[in-house]
């Protein structure tokens, strides 16, 4: 047996087989989290190449499996991915309601994340665009819920994210696949601008950005989170394998001052635009950009401090996000407008709900006490040994996004009333509860990241 059969291919089989059941949400829900919870574990405890032994039945699970002509590879370095990814739709899948959220969700969820992972693992590389693609066209089916759903946003997701195809091939053929040297240099160059836009296009990169947050406003927050907690990550790791694998690009003189050009700018502009939105829901997206900013940042870096930091990066990057997504769906569900205006007096409303988004974006802020900071601050030393004023840069971009912070902390404690209730269920509350504790235990104890990344730290891909 190989890995992408464990990973991609079964999971692929199972989510078709599962869509002849969305009469029965629950059970779909039911078979989502044993599933996504047994691929988890499998990549956790189970190195790729070894034996698996479960009782007396002994399985050697292989890295590589051929089809269609082509190679899908998985190999110990991508165990990371594969734990952090199926991670990722496990909690969603936990944390969904079955009577808000439609239960194509399980099995469309499920296949994202498959063909997301089988983006990581072709060869050659250049079908990774065409899989990317792929799970765009997913993602619509998925985020479909009603007729009178406002589409303009999830049209220019698919357009934005449709361009980038045949720019990533494009560049693919003119480098020949996965050669080590360009022998022509206008080639080299063409070959670089080609993905760089498409990258670009795939990160929301400014100025590419702006159908971010139309998206956001278009689709459940709790989806639009699950969707942008697991495509950038997957595009990040896949920019790190294609930079790894051309020994021209990973040395060039231009690499590191772009991504912190680029990084720069993300998390410069980010913080302008949410330091003046009403709207929640755009914030969120906001909150996306800002964390690939921070990510293309650590990449510039060139260090291999630069390539652990953004790997640790990724478990608060997601609890902050889906938290700020489940906290704004039980929101929506009942009936809140998500908007400052809609948001006024919340806090004695839905207690727990408004606590939790503003513990996320306090997080994804990197304030002092939650999950981010560490790694925030840690990035800021290590860029303070090169250039302060990239730092300042980077203090400007998060002042800004703190203002946009503090207004929202102004209206939802307007003190409308002078009632204190708790609307929310009580798994809601669970739910909430458990996941500020985690991000401020994160946050007090930096340890905690580093334990969770610690088994993969020797086998994760080191850029320089």
């Amino acid at each position: 047996m190989s890995a992408p059969l464990v990973w991609i291919i079964i999971p692929l089989a199972l989510s078709a087989v599962m869509l002849a059941f969305l009469q029965y949400p629950r059970l779909l829900k039911t078979l989502g989290i044993l599933e996504s919870l047994i691929l988890t574990l499998i990549a956790i405890i189970q190195p790729i190449g070894n034996v698996l032994r479960v009782g007396s039945v002994v399985v050697d699970i292989s890295p590589e499996f051929n089809i269609l002509g082509r190679t899908l590879l998985l190999e110990n370095s991508d165990r990371f991915a594969l734990s952090l990814v199926y991670a990722c739709l496990l909690l969603y899948l936990i944390v969904m309601d079955t009577k808000s959220v439609p239960a194509k969700f399980v099995p469309l969820s499920i296949s994202i994340t498959s063909v997301l992972i089988s983006a990581l693992a072709v060869r050659p590389f250049l079908y990774a665009a065409v899989l990317i693609e792929l799970a765009v066209l997913l993602i619509i089916l998925m985020v479909r819920e009603k007729q009178d759903q406002p589409v303009s946003g999830i049209i220019r997701f698919l357009i934005y994210l449709t361009l980038a195809m045949p720019s990533i091939l494009f560049a693919g053929w003119l480098l020949g696949g996965s050669q080590a040297e360009a022998t022509i240099e206008t080639k080299m160059m063409s070959a670089v601008a080609f993905l760089l836009f498409g990258f670009m296009i795939w990160l929301a990169v400014f100025p590419f950005h702006s159908w971010l947050p139309q998206f956001s406003q278009a689709v459940n927050p709790l989806m639009f989170s699950f969707i942008f907690s697991v495509i950038p990550v997957i595009t990040l790791l896949i920019i790190m394998k294609y930079i790894s694998s051309l020994l021209w690009l990973k040395s060039s003189e231009f690499l590191s001052p772009a991504l912190m050009t680029i990084g720069l700018i993300m998390i410069v502009t980010t913080g302008l635009f949410s330091s003046v939105e009403k709207d929640l829901k755009r914030f969120l997206a906001y909150a996306v950009l800002l964390e690939t900013g921070f990510a293309l940042t650590m990449l510039s870096l060139q260090s291999s401090e630069g390539v652990e930091l953004l790997y640790e990066s990724f478990v608060p990057r997601i609890l902050s996000l889906g938290l700020f997504g489940y906290s704004l769906s039980v929101l929506r569900n009942s009936g809140i407008t998500l908007s400052h205006d809609g948001m006024r007096g919340m806090l004695r409303r839905f207690p727990f709900a408004t606590v939790g988004v503003l513990t996320s974006l306090l997080s994804i802020l990197g304030v002092p006490i939650f999950a981010a900071f560490p790694i925030r601050l840690e990035v800021m030393n290590l860029l303070s040994q090169s250039s302060q004023s990239n730092v300042l840069w980077i203090i400007a971009g998060l002042i800004g996004g703190l203002v946009g912070t503090i207004r929202t902390f102004a209206q939802v404690a307007f003190p409308v009333g002078e009632k204190w209730e708790i609307n929310e269920k009580i798994s809601q509350v669970i739910v909430i509860g458990i996941a500020v504790v985690i991000l401020m235990l994160m946050g007090l104890f930096p340890r905690i990241t580093t334990g969770l990344i610690s088994p993969f730290i020797a086998e994760i891909a080191v850029l320089w």
